[in-house]
């Protein structure tokens, strides 16, 4: 199976082709195996999927550490992030904003300023990585305009290429280079997810800080708004 990027504390942009969010995913719950902090996802576009979640982690207890909040505009979205400020302290060892700029593209010629609230928010958001010390991880709905400053906001990048031996992950620290798979190939389903976090598992049992989670999952938890 191929080895997976580590998030180490900073802002971090995943950028994937296609409409990949089994990568993403599978990032987080690989995260949070490794540790006993919990996650912050606040969510737009409805990138985060309990459903997904539950099909690819090892252990489902796992989800019960995954707290999600969704905005479904621009004002939302900020607000959100800016209420995350409330929880997210030293229990919390990743903070998810997958499609960070989705929601601001959506208020172009509305007479909002999506561009200066957008900007807002991922300042915001890479202050929780420089005040607490944690991963931030984003995505993007696209590199042009809005998604613009969400590159630059990220200081380190993690591509995903699906190839016909497996996902390619690649960023300034780290290349997937093996792919040990049978038959020389391996296709990239929830079920080969599941395979892959599966195969790490003695990698989580001996990880400084790990614990067994409780059963369960949480979504809303950060406004009374979000759903």
């Amino acid at each position: 199976m191929p080895e997976l990027p580590r998030l180490s504390p900073g802002v971090w942009l995943l950028e994937t082709t296609g409409h990949d969010l089994a990568s993403l995913h599978t990032l987080v719950v690989d995260h949070l195996l490794l540790g006993d902090g919990s996650a912050v996802w606040i969510d737009a576009g409805e990138r985060g999927r309990s459903q997904l979640l539950r099909e690819i982690a090892p252990d489902p207890r796992v989800l019960d550490r995954i707290r999600i909040a969704r905005g479904f505009t621009a004002f939302q979205h900020a607000a959100l992030v800016e209420t995350a400020a409330d929880v997210v302290d030293g229990t919390v060892g990743l903070v998810v904003a997958p499609a960070v700029d989705f929601p601001y593209r959506d208020e172009e010629g509305r007479g909002v300023a999506p561009r200066k609230l957008l900007l807002r928010t991922i300042a915001r958001l890479a202050r929780f990585a420089r005040d607490q010390s944690i991963p931030v991880l984003l995505t993007r709905t696209g590199a042009n305009g809005l998604g613009k400053p969400v590159a630059s906001v990220a200081g380190d990048t993690i591509t995903v290429e699906r190839t016909r031996f497996g996902p390619r992950f690649e960023s300034d620290a780290f290349e997937t280079l093996v792919y040990p798979a049978r038959r020389g190939h391996a296709q990239t389903t929830l079920a080969f997810w599941r395979r892959v976090l599966a195969a790490r598992q003695p990698l989580y049992a001996s990880a400084p800080g790990s614990t067994d989670p409780s059963p369960g999952s949480r979504e809303g938890v950060l406004s009374d708004g979000a759903h």
